[in-house]
């Protein structure tokens, strides 16, 4: 089971991909690299900037820079909700940027990433999802990311209105530090569900 919000999972394990959000579309490119464009508001483009691109000629094609998603990394999966954009790279972790507020890019903070110099890369951490585990799916909404586990398992963070962390509760999770990785709970999806 996985939580998605706004537009279908896109992963590639072999050439590229094109997906398209809210005011956003990406690829994954042939050779593992990802390239964004459109509505930039919070940095969710991950340029470091928050200048929309695609609006004005001259800014795709080798005027559109790839993201840095960290040294010798590259992207198998991409994703996009209302603000956020993330990906799955291929050793198995998510890193998630753009829209800040509730923590739903899982950084313990709720600054915007991806909107200033100096954000992407090897300075964004991969979300710690917990010791030894990867992530085989994600679903990114609104203001929070759900996350499907190598385990088989399930967790999500973010805003919690109306419940949409699984956690009984409408905490935020994931905007303050101490809330990610093994202190993160596995959303109770029954004991007979895989």
């Amino acid at each position: 089971p996985t939580f998605q919000a706004f537009i279908t999972p896109h992963k590639s394990t072999v050439g590229p991909v094109i997906a398209a959000g809210n005011y956003i579309a990406g690829a994954i490119l042939a050779n593992g690299t990802v390239k964004f464009w459109g509505q930039n508001t919070y940095g969710q483009l991950g340029q470091g900037n928050t200048t929309r691109i695609g609006d004005n000629s001259g800014e795709m094609g080798d005027n559109l820079s790839a993201i840095d998603l960290g040294t010798g990394r590259t992207a198998t999966a991409i994703y996009m909700g209302l603000a956020m954009t993330g990906a799955i790279l291929d050793n198995g972790t998510v890193k998630v940027w753009g829209w800040g507020f509730y923590g739903g890019h899982g950084q313990g903070h709720t600054n915007h990433i991806g909107d200033n110099s100096g954000e992407m890369g090897d300075n964004l951490s991969a979300v710690d999802l917990g010791t030894g585990r990867t992530a085989i799916d994600i679903g990114i909404g609104a203001s929070f990311t759900a996350v499907l586990l190598d385990n088989g398992t399930v967790k999500a963070f973010g805003i919690g209105i109306y419940g949409s962390l699984g956690t009984g509760n409408t905490n935020h999770i994931g905007d303050n530090s101490g809330e990610m990785g093994d202190n993160l709970s596995v959303i109770d999806l029954s004991s007979s569900s895989d």
